[in-house]
């Protein structure tokens, strides 16, 4: 293993946010990018020596910037011209100034109403090979602001905030796209002064996790893996707590599943009488498969769960004092084949909630607590035991799926056009209504098996439509319930469980007679994530929050938000239905 630095790339890229490495336009954008500079008056020579007026200096001192001005450009020009740093500005926005001086890139703009989020970027094409590459920035920024780097959405504080990415470099393709911001509705773009600094490109090479990989409280031989770039963790930004944090690592190799975390934190217990109440790292896998190891002592040895193969934890005291934590511990795992649940391994991934607690030692920014303080450090996003748990392969941990799961038998797109020569489709169904004042609001679920796994869909009309929320939960959903307690969902914010799916909404009518909003939900699960069998058991509900119905399965009838037919439970395996290749049945058929 080892990381190696091209002499030529760092020729070429070194700091990168440097006059010679991004080269820039040879003109200045445009007057009202001058910022105080340093004023230079030419002296006159004497009158006798007066030379043509053509050829007479300045009579006045004149302004002289710093640095070089950034170019404008577009995606064209920046993939035209690799090395140049281009800054596309859209309507709307005001560059006041755009220049690098002393290897330090700054853009500073204001923004009139209206402007559109994606409206000021900058573009960068490296003259690097083909390759993977590491990218380490310091940003400061006048305000804090949410901005997307390569798609992927980053926080910057007010401040400076130190940056780790990593990106392929493909022919064709831009090196790094920075948007100044991430949507159209609270993080879009705002006026601001941003510089980057400390900027360097390395090469990345990289180690086999067959082979590199021990289980030892180091971190040492996973520094040069793909695995240690994907990762998931709990960082605050909250200033009496940030010292504090957790990064989880986890490879799935040909023997089993290596795991890590990597916590600074500032209570260490390991002398209580249960391994939970101890300082202690713990992960979930396939849904409520718990493994875990404790800092709690027996015969002066850390313990573990019966099926972790081996485990380790070391714990250093630190200095402590304000802004630093009290401890620093890495705990690694390692879970061999046999000990993982039976079928938790589908194409090479597994799926995996990490969380790491210590009674009483308080984080926020997490996933327990509604993100608030809690000694459950859980990555936002993400949970230990349900359907949130993120997907784990050799080369780490994802949020999402790297399996390509797009079938070719219908098409995922909330049309149901394609289902309308189904049984499924026309009676093999469930359709439920509320009751009373709410009886123009229903659902009608369908679901089908086949050779290239299950197909589900719900249509539903209702009248609250919930579709900007980070948290899936929290907006319009579909979900659903395979074989017990194994949670499936799509919601209308465009957040998919796993698989392929899809929530497209119309307005639907007014008032008491219509509900509001129809919605097509449809959903796509490959058969390799399920038991094989011409039968699968499934539990449906519909939900938006604030959008109730009386008279079905939630509340015994009473107002409920969570629409599903009564005595039919979701995630009760004995109240599920029974879904085959004819669609969905109450009773086994």
């Amino acid at each position: 293993m080892r990381k190696r630095t091209s002499k030529l790339l760092m020729l070429l890229l070194g700091l990168v946010m440097t006059t010679g490495c991004f080269q820039t336009s040879s003109q200045a954008p445009g007057s009202s990018e001058k910022p105080p500079g340093t004023s230079v008056t030419t002296e006159q020579p004497p009158s006798s020596e007066t030379p043509p007026s053509s050829e007479l200096p300045p009579s006045s001192s004149e302004v002289v910037e710093p640095g070089e001005p950034i170019a404008r450009g577009t995606v064209a020009d920046a993939l035209a011209n690799p090395g140049t740093l281009y800054l596309s500005v859209g309507d709307k926005v005001n560059v006041t100034y755009a220049r690098i001086v002393d290897d330090v890139a700054r853009v500073q703009f204001t923004v009139e109403e209206g402007v559109a989020y994606d409206a000021l970027k900058l573009l960068f094409k490296s003259p690097a090979p083909a390759g993977r590459y590491k990218v380490s920035v310091v940003v400061e920024a006048a305000a804090s602001f949410s901005g997307l780097i390569n798609g992927e959405r980053y926080d910057f504080i007010r401040g400076e905030t130190d940056l780790e990415m990593y990106y392929d470099e493909v022919e064709g393709a831009l090196s790094l796209e920075f948007v100044f911001a991430i949507d159209e509705e609270g993080l879009g773009l705002k006026a601001n002064n941003v510089s980057f600094k400390d900027m360097n490109i390395e090469e990345r090479l990289y180690g086999d996790p067959e082979t590199a990989l021990a289980v030892d409280g180091s971190l040492d031989d996973w520094l040069e893996l793909r695995a240690y770039e994907n990762t998931v963790g709990v960082h605050s930004n909250t200033p009496e707590v940030k010292h504090k944090s957790v990064d989880f690592y986890a490879s799935l190799t040909s023997t089993g599943l290596y795991l890590a975390a990597d916590a600074y934190h500032d209570l260490y217990i390991d002398d209580a009488d249960t391994w939970w109440k101890c300082t202690n790292f713990e992960i979930f896998i396939k849904g409520g498969n718990q493994y875990w190891v404790s800092a709690r002592k027996v015969d002066e040895q850390i313990t573990k769960h019966s099926k972790v193969d081996q485990a380790a934890m070391v714990t250093i005291p630190l200095e402590g004092g304000e802004g630093v934590a009290n401890y620093h511990t890495i705990a690694e795992m390692f879970i061999a084949n046999a000990n993982l649940p039976t079928g938790a391994i589908l194409g090479g991934e597994i799926r995996v909630g990490f969380a790491w607690k210590t009674d009483g030692d308080l984080l926020d920014n997490g996933e327990a607590n509604g993100g608030g303080m809690d000694c459950y450090w859980v990555p936002k996003g993400t949970w230990t035991n349900n359907a949130d748990q993120t997907f784990v392969n050799i080369n780490g941990i994802f949020r999402s799926t790297q399996l390509v799961v797009e079938p070719t038998t219908m098409t995922i797109d909330g049309d149901l056009s394609d289902w309308e020569d189904k049984a499924a489709y026309t009676t093999n169904k469930i359709y439920i209504e509320g009751s009373d004042a709410t009886s123009h609001k229903n659902v009608t679920f369908m679901a089908f098996l086949n050779e290239e796994g299950l197909f589900v869909a719900a249509l539903a009309h209702h009248d609250v439509l919930i579709n900007d929320n980070e948290t899936w939960h929290h907006n319009t959903n579909f979900e659903f319930f395979l074989n017990g307690g194994n949670q499936f969902y799509v919601t209308a914010a465009g957040h998919v469980s796993y698989g392929t799916g899809v929530i497209v909404s119309d307005l639907y009518g007014q008032g008491d007679a219509a509900a509001e909003y129809e919605s097509i939900a449809e959903m796509f699960v490959p058969a390799f994530a399920f038991a094989e069998g011409d039968m699968q058991r499934i539990g449906f509900a519909w939900k938006t929050n604030g959008d109730t119905c009386t008279g079905l399965g939630g509340s015994g009838g009473a107002p409920d938000a969570w629409w599903f037919e009564p005595g039919h439970f979701p995630n009760n395996i004995n109240e599920q239905y029974y879904v085959t290749a004819e669609g969905v049945f109450r009773s086994a058929p």
